[in-house]
């Protein structure tokens, strides 16, 4: 007998149409709605996570350069070349 001391259950109030689309959808995937279920919350954690991550690789500036930075070698590359 499996243990269940690990987990923790969830009750759903869903409507009875969401439900039966659920249902549907997992049985087309040959998938339980419990491993439907599962399945949709991993992939939405692992988006949030992928997105926080994304967000803050945006924030890093190292190695960066500024708009105003960048406008100026330009314009002195631009100048070299003439």
């Amino acid at each position: 007998m499996p243990s269940t001391a690990n987990r923790t259950r969830y009750f759903l109030d869903l409507e009875p149409e969401l439900r039966n689309r659920l249902k549907a959808v997992a049985a087309l995937q040959g998938k339980t709605m419990k491993e439907w279920l599962t399945e949709a919350i991993i992939a939405k954690l692992e988006d949030e996570i992928d997105a926080k991550e994304g967000l803050a690789a945006l924030a890093d500036t190292q190695g960066t350069l500024s708009l105003e930075a960048y406008l100026e070698s330009r314009k002195r590359r631009e100048k070299r070349s003439a």
